[in-house]
């Protein structure tokens, strides 16, 4: 087996030539379709929890600052 070969079963390095979309056929596409929403989704969510985030330790500095 070459180094190459190797690294590719083991996800080191990415095969370039299997590394494409394959828009062949509707199936194909509806999941490159649904990868992309779950990377949209996560986005969001990455905001989202900076808000929270923002949120409770300025009402924590609040409570702190009380007392």
């Amino acid at each position: 087996m070459k180094e190459h070969e190797l690294n590719t079963i083991m996800d080191v390095v990415s095969d370039p030539v299997k590394n494409v979309y394959d828009l062949s056929n509707r199936k194909n596409v509806q999941e490159i379709e649904r990868i992309i929403r779950i990377f949209k989704i996560n986005e969001e969510q990455k905001f989202k929890h900076k808000l929270f985030a923002l949120k409770n330790l300025s009402t924590l500095r609040l409570v702190m600052s009380n007392n």
